[in-house]
């Protein structure tokens, strides 16, 4: 039989790490983080060309809306004033929308103005020199002017509130 030597302990006692050595063992958490990094960019990216196409489809409608709102056909007239109201609730309009909205109301308020004689208009009552079709656009722009100034702070006059509130033929 061959005798079996018995195990002798042996103690390695090595230097510190080396540097390169410490920023190898890292390199998993750093790619981790550059992926997280990454991914927070891409989303912010998407959520930001989102919000971008989304302003630029409510300036394509508002651009239709205010084309319409000064067409010589009453029902398309009236439809583009409804369009600006419902435009001005978006959130993507800014002040600078609004108010360009707000012009696109000027020139029916201008039209019930003068044919309002004393420039004070009674509910339900319109002046028998407007067409019902176009006090349906005047009805329809005096709403979404209401609207507007409020959206921007602005007083808007005792005449068009009143005219907001007759109810078309």
């Amino acid at each position: 039989m061959n005798p079996i030597p018995s195990p002798i302990p042996v103690t390695v006692v090595g230097g510190p790490p080396e540097w390169w050595q410490i920023v190898g063992a890292l390199s998993p958490l750093a790619v981790l983080v550059a992926a997280i990094v990454a991914a927070i960019v891409g989303l912010l990216s998407l959520r930001q060309k989102a919000q971008a196409d989304d302003r630029s489809e409510w300036w394509r409608r508002a651009q239709w809306a205010l084309d319409a709102s000064l067409s010589r056909s009453r029902s398309e007239a009236e439809m583009g004033q409804k369009a600006i109201e419902i435009l001005g609730h978006s959130e993507l309009a800014s002040r600078e929308e609004l108010a360009l909205l707000k012009v696109g109301t000027d020139d029916a308020l201008m039209a019930a103005a003068t044919a309002s004689e004393t420039r004070a208009v009674v509910p339900s009552q319109r002046p028998a020199s407007v067409s019902a079709e176009d006090r349906k656009v005047q009805i329809a722009a005096a709403k979404a002017r209401v609207l507007l100034d409020k959206r921007l702070g602005e007083d808007t006059p005792g005449w068009i509130v009143a005219l907001s509130a007759e109810k078309p033929e």
